[in-house]
This record gives structure tokens, sequence and C-alpha cells, in this order.
């Protein structure tokens, strides 16, 4: 081998192992630094510090050496130091700001202003110094400074800083100037309403002393007085209004907007939606029912009647005993409707019909044949047409056809074989053999839909599953399930005395059964169904607190929780959600409760 090129060989070996060992003693050395600095050993750890800059130059190992020097006070050292270091490095700012900050510290503010003000006119020209220096100011809690870095950047540069101005006030608590700059930024870019939305969201939710929710209001009110053409703000109103729960006021901002503009029609319209999902049944109406006034010649007139319609249809089903004759009107309203609606709207007043009928007033040939003559006219897009299968194949098993309902389930399966509504179709035809009685064929079919990629029929299949096993398997005489069983197909088909009948005769004839917690569970679910949320709330408490360690502890806990927000029960909601997730971190409710917990915070 050539002399020259073996001597090269050698030296690549001999540097890369001292490189390597370099860079080993310099890792071990850093940690024995911050143990030192953790343990406020100060002098130990500034010696290593200052002696890993000087190998390596790393800012993170400066920052912490001046750190120790400020801890032991010894500002001449740290003086120096940064003024040799800033001989280097002229436009170093992060130098400058630490050696204005030694000043601060020994009261020479006259030469610590200076120092900030160089920095200042260092950063003013380039963005990503700009946000790099007022961050170092903010984090030194030089408030001025930060804001005058930002105000030179907006003189100097083309980038608008307005919002990291109002970020920056939020810091220093000072909400009236950081609703001012927020508010300057939406009027700037009323496209970014979700930016703004998001960053009150936090604020919101971080507020110590509940006081912002009031400034905001404030704000954006005198906006809206002084500017009442600017749209946007008034979006931000009704959605600040919409998380603190004052839906009235919310809906009372549309109508003035709709007054003004003529046009907000189909904010009304979602608006109308979103106050429906909130329970507020009346003010869903009022919302429908003002599109509606404006004449059958608007475009968002027939949505707005079939929402309107819907809203009737589930406040009357909330009541706890709705009478024949208000289930009768409705329907005739329903019936009515599908005179003047375009045929592509009235699926939702369709299948409010069939369901009435069957389920309700008992029609069940009425329910059928509506059901059988919507399908066949292919009026619907193919998921609708499904879910009215599936509606038609309870009916055809609540008019005891039970072969016409398991073929009329598997046709819904067969057409959907992978999508969740084949999976519910499957999931209801094991149902359906469960409620006749052929417990170990059902529990085959509810064995297959464990792995549904539909996490909730996923959940409830294992759920039905394990009862059967856990019950079935005990009961040697099948009595017990066969009563339980049917008394679940009595909540089923909403035939509630009977099913209270036949779980009352569980606990007479076996108190001590271990279907009780079912019985207490299945007592609650009839009264959460017919809106007794107080006799609700007690059956899922008894089998939260008592049978907390069986299946159904989380699905209790977590029932609870809705029927005492239902209540308004707030406080005791948010301690049965806390309860849910702390208790049951694997529950399927689980993500459900952190969201509820969270919305129920928001809107204190």
């Amino acid at each position: 081998m050539n002399f020259k090129l073996y001597k090269y060989f050698i030296f690549l070996i001999v540097f890369t192992v001292f490189s390597q060992f370099s860079a080993f003693s310099q890792n071990a050395d850093a940690q024995l630094a911050f143990r030192y600095y953790q343990n406020k050993e100060f002098e130990k750890a500034a010696t290593l510090y200052e002696k890993l800059y000087r190998q390596n130059g790393y800012k993170n190992n400066r920052d912490y050496y001046l750190r120790c020097l400020s801890e032991l006070k010894e500002f001449d050292t740290a003086e120096k130091f940064l003024k040799k270091e800033i001989k280097k490095n002229a436009n170093d700012f992060y130098l400058m700001i630490d050696l204005g900050m030694v000043y601060q510290q020994t009261n020479r503010f006259k030469d610590a202003i200076a120092e900030f003000d160089k920095v200042v006119e260092i950063v003013k020209l380039n963005r990503n110094n700009i946000n790099a220096a007022a961050a170092v100011f903010t984090g030194y809690r030089q408030y001025e400074y930060a804001e005058k870095v930002y105000l030179e950047g907006v003189k100097n540069t083309n980038y608008d800083y307005t919002m990291e101005l109002g970020n920056l006030f939020y810091v220093q608590r000072d909400y009236p100037k950081m609703m001012s700059y927020y508010l300057d930024y939406l009027e700037e870019y009323p496209q970014n309403l979700n930016v703004i939305q998001s960053r009150l969201q936090y604020v919101m939710t971080n507020d110590i002393d509940q006081s912002i929710d009031d400034i905001v209001e404030t704000s954006v009110m005198d906006r809206i007085q002084k500017k009442p053409q600017v749209e946007v703000y008034s979006q931000l109103i009704i959605w600040q209004y919409t998380q603190t729960g004052r839906f009235r006021l919310a809906l009372n901002q549309l109508f003035a907007i709709d007054k003004r503009n003529k046009k907000s029609e189909s904010d009304i319209l979602n608006y109308g939606i979103i106050l429906f999902e909130n329970l507020e049944y009346d003010l869903a109406l009022e919302a429908f029912n003002y599109i509606m006034n404006k004449g059958t010649d608007n475009a968002y007139y027939s949505s707005a009647y079939v929402e309107s319609l819907n809203v009737l249809y589930v406040k009357t089903l909330n009541q706890e005993k709705p009478s024949k004759d208000e289930l009768t009107q409705l329907r005739n309203k329903l019936e009515e409707s599908l005179k003047v609606l375009p045929r592509k709207e009235t699926y939702k007043i369709i299948y409010a019909i069939i369901n009435l009928d069957a389920f309700y007033l008992n029609n069940y040939d009425s329910a059928i044949n509506l059901a059988v003559k919507s399908i066949e006219d292919n009026r619907f897009i193919t998921e609708q047409t499904l879910t009215l299968k599936l509606l038609l194949a309870d009916i055809y098993f609540l008019s005891e056809n039970t072969w016409e309902a398991i073929l009329t389930y598997a046709e819904v399966e067969k057409a959907a074989t992978e999508r969740p509504i084949g999976h519910e179709a499957r999931f209801r035809k094991a149902k359906l053999a469960y409620y006749t009685g052929q417990f170990k064929w059902a529990q085959a079919q509810l064995d297959v839909l464990k792995a549904s990629t539909s996490k909730l029929i996923a959940n409830d299949a294992m759920e039905l599953s394990m009862f059967i096993s856990d019950n079935y398997n005990l009961d040697t005489t099948e009595t017990t399930m066969q009563i339980f069983a049917r008394a679940d197909f009595y909540i089923f088909s909403k035939q509630y005395e009977r099913a209270f009948a036949g779980l009352d005769s569980i606990v007479e004839l076996y108190p001590n059964h271990g279907l009780i917690d079912d019985v207490l569970y299945r007592k609650g679910e009839i009264y959460q169904a017919i809106g007794n949320y107080e006799k609700a709330s007690s059956y899922y408490n008894q089998v939260a607190t008592t049978y907390y360690y069986d299946i159904l502890g989380d699905n209790a806990l977590f029932k609870y929780a809705v029927c005492q927000e239902k209540l308004r029960h707030f406080d005791t909601a948010q301690e049965a959600y806390l309860k849910l997730i702390k208790d049951y971190p694997g529950s399927i409710f689980t993500v459900e409760a952190r969201k509820n917990l969270r919305r129920l915070s928001e809107s204190k």
C-alpha cells in the first residue's frame, strides 16, 4: 500500500475515534451540568456550561451559563462575558438582550434601554429575527419591547403582526387590548374567522377568573355598533353566544343580520339545526318559521319546512306520555307536507310517518304499505333506501311476520356487506333471534360482529354476546332469560308497561339473580326514552355505584351524566364524566365523555 495513503487512513481512524470520544465526553458533561443546575449547584454548573460553550459554541450552553451567573449574582462576570461575545458577533441580538437584562438586574436602566433599542433597530427588517426577538423579550417579560419589535416590523416589512400583538396582550392578561387586535385582524381577514374562534376558545378555556366572556362580548358589540357593515363581527358574537349557551341572543343576532342584508336564510337554517341538536326545540322552530314566513318562493322554504316538522316530531315523542290525539295530529301534519314538498326532500317526513304508525299508533299495515311504496318508487339515495328497509324489517317483526323480517334484514346485509348499515342489519337480525329466545344462534351472529368496522356496533354486539354468555349458560331453566329477552322486545316495540311488568317479575321471583343490574339499567333506559330524566338518573346511578365492576358500569355512568345534563345539573354531570374517564379509560364512551366535559367547561 502507498505509504502516504496508509498515513491518511491512520489519520482518519484516529480523527474519528477522537471525535466520537469528544462527543461522548461533551454529552456526559452536559448531563452532569444539567444535574448540577437542577440541584441548584450553580457554581459547578456554571463551570461546566462555560467549558461546553467554549468547546461547541451552542447557544443553549451559553443560556444556562448566564442563568447560573444570574443565580450566583455574578453580574460583572456576565457583563464582561457578554461584551466579549458581542465584539465577536456584533449583530447577535440575543447577546444584546442578555446584556440588557444584566443591566436591568443591576439597576442600570438607561444602559438596558440602549441595548434593547439596538435590538429593535437590528431586527426590524427581517421577519424571522422580529419573531425571535419578540419571543425573547416576551420570555423576559419585557413586553414593551416585544410590542416595539412587532410595531417596527409592521412599518418595515410587508407582514401584518396584528395577531401576534393580540397574543402578546393575552400573555399580559390585558384582554381589552387583546380583543382590539384580534378584531382588527378579523376585519382585515374575515376568511380567517375560524382562526380567531380557535384562539378565543383557548383563551376562554384557560380563563382563571372567568372575566373573559364579558370582555369578548363587550368588545365585539362595540365594534358591531361602530361598524355594522362588517358582518364577520356579527358572526363572531353569534359563535360566542353559542359557546356560552346563550342561544336566544345568538338567534336574535342572526335575525338582525338578515334584516340588514336580506340574505342570511342559509345561516338561520343551519343555526336552527344547531339549536335542534342542543335540544332547544322552541328556538329551533322559531328559526325555521322565520324562514317559512318569507314565503314559498324562498329558496330555503322547503328545507325549513322539513326541519320544523322534524323538530315537532322529536319534541312530541320526547314527551313523557304523548297522547294519541297529539300523535295523530302530528301524523296528519307530516302527511299534509307530502303534498307540497319536492320528492327529494320528503325522506325525513316519510321515515317519521312510518315510525309513528308502527311504534306509536300500532298501524302496522299503513306503515308497511308506505315503506314498501317508498322503497319501490326508488325516490331516495341508496343509504336512505337501505335505512327504510331496516325500518320495514323492524315493523315486520313487530307485526309478528318474523320470516319477512329476517329476509329483509338479509337483503340489507347483502347490499352493504362491508358498510356500517350492513353490520347494523346483521346485528338487528341477531337481536331478533335473541328476542325470540334463540340465544345460541344469536350469540354466533354476535361473535362475528365483534370484529365490525363500526366501533359502536362491535361494542353493542360484544355486550349482548357477553350478556347471553354470562346469563344464559348459568340459567339452566332459561326462564329468567326468556322473561328478560321478552321485556327487551317490549322496550324495542315501545310497549313500556309490558316491559316494566316483565322486569318487575324478575325482581320479585329471583331477587338475587345476576340479571338484577341489567333490570335496573333497562328501567333507566325506559325512563330516559320517555323523558323522565330524574327516574332514569336514579336507576343509572344504582347500577354505576352498586355494580360498577360489571360490564354495564361505564354505560350506566355515561348515561347518568347525560341525564344530569338534561336536568341542567351541570356540576354533577361533570363529576360523572370525570369519573368515567378516570375509572374506565378503555370505555367506548371515554372519547364522548371528554368531548362533553370540554363543552361543559367552556360553557361556564
